[in-house]
């Protein structure tokens, strides 16, 4: 575990007072971020290359495919095969419950099973909860079909700004409360 304290001599808060920030990390100060930490290696003669820690590239598969196709290859001629993981993930809270999260749409085998009891099990942390996940999940996927292209990729992007505007002026603008 790690922490820093840090008095930023240009913050201050109504009253001209310096504020304070404790940074808690539950990881080394190597290690800071978790899922959304990177790292840099510098390759003398090549230049300074940052890698994401966390599984987010992971998820995009596109983006593997967009990498082979720009070195001249594919996934295949390297024996490497993409499969979904279903369900994506699992969450385990600290008294030991669990809720699996990450179905794909549409599917009808013997996962769906499992994400009905999903479902059921988020609805029992607060009401509407799986209906509430589902907006998360949508608001989700219009900030990455709006983010990926025209703020990873710097490729304009159009037709993907009403939904993410929809989505991030939705509830006035708050995520809930």
């Amino acid at each position: 575990a790690s922490s820093s304290r840090s008095k930023p001599n240009d913050s201050r808060n109504d009253d001209d007072s310096v504020v304070e920030v404790l940074l808690l990390e539950k990881n080394s100060e190597e290690m800071a971020g978790g899922r959304c930490g990177s790292f840099d290696r510098v390759i003398k003669g090549k230049g300074t290359f940052r890698h994401e820690r966390g599984p987010s590239l992971l998820l995009l598969k596109d983006e593997y495919e967009k990498l082979f196709t720009d070195c001249g290859s594919t996934s295949e001629q390297h024996d490497l095969k993409f499969a979904q993981c279903v369900p994506a993930y699992q969450v385990v809270f600290d008294d030991g419950d669990t809720v699996e999260l990450g179905f794909p749409g549409g599917r009808a085998d013997s996962k769906c099973n499992r994400e009905s009891l999903s479902r059921e099990k988020l609805d029992s942390f607060e009401k509407d909860g799986a209906t509430k996940w589902d907006e998360y999940m949508k608001a989700s996927s219009a900030f990455l079909d709006c983010g990926l292209p025209n703020f990873i990729e710097e490729r304009l992007d159009l037709a993907s700004f009403p939904e993410f505007v929809y989505q991030a002026l939705r509830q006035g603008g708050k995520v809930r409360d």
